[in-house]
């Protein structure tokens, strides 16, 4: 019996939270599966100008793009709209619909306990909510950690969505649960 191969690929991600959720995936795919490239830069944007790019990398090594479906109609279109050519084989473009915060709301039990709140709280259909990301931080204010709280959510008076350890909490969710 031969040693098994790994399969090295390229991850392309909107931010470090994307990135969690997909590095995290494929650790669980069940293949031997090494990621030799992380591609990451602030939002949407960049990926959807890289997209030659990819589709190129994608000639030699399987390259997994994910992205958020944000407020576009429907992931077909996106993807009609990114993809301006028949995808490369090895050229996977997957849509969180309609954010990433939608995945890990899915997983309800599990965020309930990382959250501290009751677990009926959790919405059964994120994929439906609007603004998932919303939904996700009114649920952190009826959080009993002060310490997600806190990294969480804004600081009072502050004009930014959320708070500046989002990303760290939710991640280590991503990589804990």
């Amino acid at each position: 019996m031969g040693a098994v191969q790994v399969i090295e690929i390229a991850i392309a991600t909107e931010d470090a939270l994307s990135e969690a959720v997909l590095e995290t995936l494929v650790q669980h795919s069940g293949r031997p599966v090494q990621i030799a490239a992380r591609l990451r830069r602030q939002g949407f944007g960049y990926l959807k100008s890289r997209m030659a790019s990819f589709h190129q990398m994608a000639q030699w090594r399987p390259v997994l793009v994910l992205t958020d479906l944000d407020q576009a109609h429907c992931a077909p279109l996106l993807l009609r709209d990114w993809l301006r050519q028949p995808p490369a084989p090895n050229l996977l473009l997957r849509v969180a619909v309609r954010e990433i915060e939608a995945w890990l709301l899915a997983d309800g039990e599990a965020f309930a306990t990382f959250m501290g709140i009751d677990p009926g709280k959790v919405p059964t259909q994120p994929e439906r909510l609007p603004d998932p990301k919303q939904r996700l931080l009114s649920l952190v204010r009826q959080s009993r950690q002060r310490d997600v709280k806190r990294d969480l959510l804004p600081a009072p008076g502050s004009r930014t969505v959320q708070g500046l350890g989002y990303n760290e909490q939710l991640i280590r969710f991503v990589r804990d649960h």
